[in-house]
């Protein structure tokens, strides 16, 4: 598309052009979403309002439609004051655009754009329609004020009824090319479907720069003509034309002709109806782009509901809950190596660090990427994970039109692949301190070999005396206990003491490692969450958020385009 040309210029266009800015605007982001057929036709749309901002502002284009025998042609001599066009019986007659031009300067490069090459310059003829344009109303003279006469560019077409295609074509290009649209019909056709549903209502909200004329009135009797014309006007309402003037004229008689030579000069003067056209076309534009993919209707970006959703989901995709099991099953089985039992802690190494099955919580070379050793998820884990994304974009896109729903699914979508890497690294990354020990192993350690140092005295101290027994040495003084219910020997009360504060402490030990091992078991859950929200987030979040955000940017430049933004 070509650069946006005089935009800005005149205060008086600042309006119209902050609405052809959001016009384009809401076209970019709306492009991928809406059909490609209704994007071309905006950018068509785009691309005439900028060629034509760039030519004369100065000469008003009308362009005078009509079908077959309407007596078109005669009726733009009548208007113009001489012959420029062929009238003919032969049908059909004009078989490309005749120009009357009024103001030579500028108008050729105009002309040019339109493809108009059958050229008549008024200048100096004398005809109506340029002494019309000379003349200055009775208004302005009182005022004082003479803008010179404008430039006027009036467009005999093809007709649109026409059985010839490249006539036809003609004029559905020349009906977007053209300032003011004219549409001429007759008595006998003034209902007809092509002018009304092929050209007239597609053109709805052009009343500014639309004049209907019911031509050959002068084979209508005079008390039949108000009801035709009252008609006329109806079919006109009906066709969304809510205030386009309806005329009656005559080529053949000048009924009405002056009146319609004169509308359209008034319209030259006043040198609005460039914008009032390009206004019209931006409003039809807007509204064909919120028809095809309108963006109101969702949010501006997804809510924490839906987000914390959407990362319950991908936890499960990436094993968070049985990641963090494995932490606390780590901690109490490397507990229970410090705290246990001293003569049973050999048995530790039948059974590995759950961790160190999952690949997690070793030590790695900071320039390799690792992964976990944890198991492929099954269908059921992928099936949640896919899911999720699928119900979050759903959720956050919800009250919006389909296009858009559409668009907001691809979104979060886009990055699904790089999802199961990215959650393996965030659990196989994630700062779990796995090895990391307590304070209290050293101690009840410490107290567990006091306990077996206690025991294994007592038991010695028997052993050694059975032995000098069995050597016939006496044996050494056993004292006695004579404080408890039975007198036991204090060798005897060692090894019973030993063993039981060792068993009392491997007790102890378990227990507070399983309440310190839930502990590390919720902290591994909510940091291996958080990670997986931050996957979450950028992987799939962000673009829903992106897409949310272009769709609020587009509904408001639709609706500053269309001229209804508050």
């Amino acid at each position: 598309m070509s650069p946006r040309v005089g935009r800005r210029g005149s205060r008086a266009g600042v309006g119209l052009a902050e609405r052809i800015e959001a016009l384009d605007r809401a076209a970019a982001v709306i492009a991928p979403v809406a059909p490609e057929s209704e994007g071309k036709a905006v950018a068509a749309v785009l691309e005439r309002i900028d060629r034509r901002r760039a030519l004369s502002a100065e000469h008003t284009i009308i362009g005078v439609f009509g079908a077959t025998g309407s007596g078109k042609s005669s009726l733009v001599n009548a208007v113009v004051g001489r012959e420029v066009t062929r009238a003919a019986v032969r049908r059909p007659t004009t078989g490309h655009p005749v120009a009357a031009v009024v103001g030579e300067t500028g108008a050729d490069p105009l002309l040019d754009w339109l493809g108009v090459e059958d050229r008549h310059l008024l200048d100096g003829t004398g005809a109506a329609l340029e002494q019309a344009a000379l003349a200055v109303p009775s208004s302005r003279r009182a005022r004082r004020e003479d803008p010179g006469a404008p430039g006027i560019v009036l467009l005999d077409l093809p007709d649109m009824d026409s059985v010839e295609a490249a006539n036809r074509a003609i004029v559905e290009h020349m009906t977007g090319m053209v300032d003011v649209l004219v549409w001429v019909t007759d008595p006998q056709k003034y209902a007809d479907a092509v002018l009304h549903q092929e050209f007239v209502r597609p053109l709805a909200g052009h009343d500014a720069v639309t004049v209907l004329v019911l031509n050959q009135i002068d084979r209508i009797r005079e008390d039949e003509r108000r009801p035709v014309l009252a008609s006329l006007e109806g079919i006109a309402r009906a066709d969304g034309l809510t205030s386009a003037p309806v005329l009656a004229t005559s080529a053949t008689t000048g009924d009405g002709v002056e009146e319609l030579r004169e509308r359209l000069v008034q319209v030259a003067r006043s040198r609005g109806a460039i914008a009032e056209r390009q206004r019209a076309d931006v409003t039809a534009a807007a509204t064909r782009l919120r028809t095809a993919a309108d963006p109101a209707g969702m949010a501006a970006q997804s809510s924490a509901g839906e987000r914390a959703a959407l990362t319950a989901d991908l936890a499960v995709a990436a094993r968070v809950e049985p990641v963090a099991t494995a932490v606390g099953a780590s901690y109490r089985h490397r507990a229970a190596g410090k705290v246990g039992w001293p003569p049973l802690r050999w048995m530790r190494r039948f059974r590995p660090d759950p961790l160190r099955r999952l690949g997690i919580g070793q030590e790695r070379d900071a320039n390799r990427l690792e992964r976990t050793s944890l198991p492929e998820p099954d269908a059921a884990t992928r099936a949640r994970a896919s899911g999720g994304v699928r119900r979050f974009a759903d959720s956050a896109s919800a009250g919006g039109s389909d296009p858009w729903r559409s668009a907001v699914r691809r979104a979060a979508r886009s990055r699904e692949e790089e999802l199961p890497d990215a959650l393996d690294q965030a659990v196989a990354e994630a700062d779990l301190r796995a090895r990391s020990g307590s304070w209290w192993w050293p101690v009840l350690d410490v107290l567990q070999w006091l306990a077996v140092l206690t025991w294994v005295v007592g038991l010695g101290w028997l052993a050694v005396n059975a032995g000098l027994a069995f050597l016939g040495m006496p044996p050494l003084p056993v004292p006695m206990l004579e404080d408890l219910p039975v007198p036991v020997p204090l060798p005897t009360a060692l090894i019973v003491l030993g063993v039981a504060v060792g068993v009392l402490l491997a007790v102890l030990g378990t227990a507070i490692a399983a309440a310190v091992g839930a502990w590390h078991r919720r902290r591994a859950r909510r940091i291996l969450t958080d990670r997986v929200e931050d996957v979450g987030s950028g992987l799939v979040v962000a673009e829903v958020d992106a897409e949310l955000e272009r769709a609020r940017a587009a509904d408001a430049d639709l609706a500053l385009a269309a001229g209804t933004a508050r």
